[in-house]
């Protein structure tokens, strides 16, 4: 009947979900918008200039990611090398160079991409724009993104010391190694 201590080290991944979804989705239509209200608004974003377009396009994107758009979260890494070279790598380039987009209709995209699973040889794929942008998405931070992936109190380099704190004002509660599912 007492209330009992959990240790947490990382957000619910399905509140996240559709949390992400809206928010990503409500800062695109900002931006684009805001595109549109340029001098020179970018030609391929014209398609959004009919509101019934952008609206349609937003809610086939919710209709297709009904759960969400995919949030990537991992237990803390114990191997720092891989580590920085994913941050590298991102930090670098992008996902998806315009230069391997080979063909856009509006309805339909055409990029390239290596096959490492058949010797590295370049493949065309065609997509859906919905999928593409859903598949694209995954990989591009925000503008506002931190590359370190915790911070405040699920920083690393403090989290101990807040469990200690908490730990001290909460009289010292049973040991828990994860928190239940």
């Amino acid at each position: 009947d007492e209330p009992s201590w959990i240790h947490w080290s990382f957000f619910p991944h399905k509140v996240l979900r559709k949390r992400y979804q809206s928010l990503l989705i409500e800062h695109l239509k900002e931006k684009i918008q805001k595109e549109l209200r340029s001098d020179m608004p970018d030609k391929d974003l014209m398609v959004f200039s009919e509101p019934s377009a952008m609206k349609g396009f937003f809610d086939d994107l919710k209709k297709e990611y009904k759960n969400g758009f995919f949030v990537h979260i991992t237990e803390e890494r114990k191997e720092l090398k891989p580590t920085i070279g994913y941050i590298g790598r991102y930090a670098r380039r992008p996902p998806l160079s315009e230069v391997r987009i080979k063909d856009y209709t509006g309805e339909w995209v055409t990029f390239e991409y290596k096959d490492y699973r058949h010797g590295g040889s370049k493949v065309l794929h065609t997509l859906k724009t919905i999928d593409f942008i859903g598949r694209l998405i995954r990989h591009i931070p925000s503008h506002y993104f931190n590359v370190i992936r915790h911070f405040g109190i699920l920083a690393s380099r403090v989290k101990k010391q807040y469990k200690e704190i908490t730990d001290r004002v909460l009289e010292s509660p049973p040991e828990v190694d994860e928190a239940p599912n």
